[in-house]
């Protein structure tokens, strides 16, 4: 485990010892509602994890507002979010607002009731 996991799981540590029963509870809906909300983001979403994977090259193209993207699977990926409810994908093949996470939360929720 890194120092930054560590670090992680020391203030959640102390995080739950300083809770009552019910502020406990509520943390943990908070946290189980986010776990999911993230699961479901990248499963309805995966185009804006798209540039994890670049290249040196693609990178250098996002950074200038350039979609490495292909013009074909922009065009399917922003119908698909249309649809959704969710904006479109920038010039550079990155999302322009966190309406996909509103998307995600959503259904998060939806999920858990």
């Amino acid at each position: 485990m890194n120092k930054a996991k560590k670090e992680a799981a020391r203030k959640l540590r102390e995080a739950y010892e300083n809770l009552s029963p019910e502020e406990l509870r509520e943390f943990e809906r908070k946290r189980h509602i986010k776990s999911l909300a993230e699961q479901i983001h990248h499963e309805l979403f995966p185009e804006e994890y798209d540039f994890m994977m670049d290249s040196i090259s693609d990178a250098k193209d996002r950074r200038l507002g350039i979609n490495p993207m292909s013009d074909d699977y922009t065009a399917k990926v922003n119908a698909r979010r249309e649809q959704l409810c969710v904006s479109p994908l920038g010039d550079n093949g990155m999302p322009t607002d966190n309406s996909s996470w509103d998307v995600a939360r959503t259904e998060a929720l939806r999920r858990l009731e």
